[in-house]
């Protein structure tokens, strides 16, 4: 999977975890910081796919070089 799609699913559940505060939350002191820290995870998973990502490519590189 391609880091365009990968982001656009991570995207897609962090939007209804927020959509999910904004029902329960409606207190802004309450609802601000768990926006922050959907963010948070978001920004992570991200980062940690892209890694991820990067390292099968990698080892499928490597593995293609060693068969050929």
């Amino acid at each position: 999977m391609n880091e365009y799609m990968t982001n656009m699913w991570i995207d897609t559940i962090q939007n209804a975890k927020k959509s999910w505060v904004d029902t329960w939350f409606k207190d802004e002191t309450l609802n601000k910081p768990l926006h922050a820290f959907v963010d948070a995870q978001t920004t992570f998973t991200k980062t940690a796919m892209k890694h991820t990502n990067e390292f099968a490519n990698s080892a499928g590189e490597a593995m293609a070089k060693v068969i050929k």
